[in-house]
């Protein structure tokens, strides 16, 4: 069992998943979006290929036009 969380929400999976895989389970929309695993912003390119493991804490930071 692979346990993290993502934006402080506790997650379980039985297979293992790359950074992308878990934002498209999760239905999160990614454009204009920043990830950090255990406070490390990881790149946009790196995403399809970084493993998820048991404990990393993800936070997705999504970009909001304003003033």
């Amino acid at each position: 069992m692979i346990q993290f969380t993502v934006n402080n929400a506790l997650k379980e999976t039985t297979y293992e998943l790359t950074l992308a895989g878990v934002l498209e389970e999760l239905g999160i929309e990614t454009r204009g979006c920043a990830v950090a695993v255990d406070d490390e912003i990881i790149p946009r390119a790196k995403w399809p290929n970084f493993t998820v493991k048991s404990n990393m804490s993800i936070n997705v930071f999504q970009a909001i036009a304003g003033g």
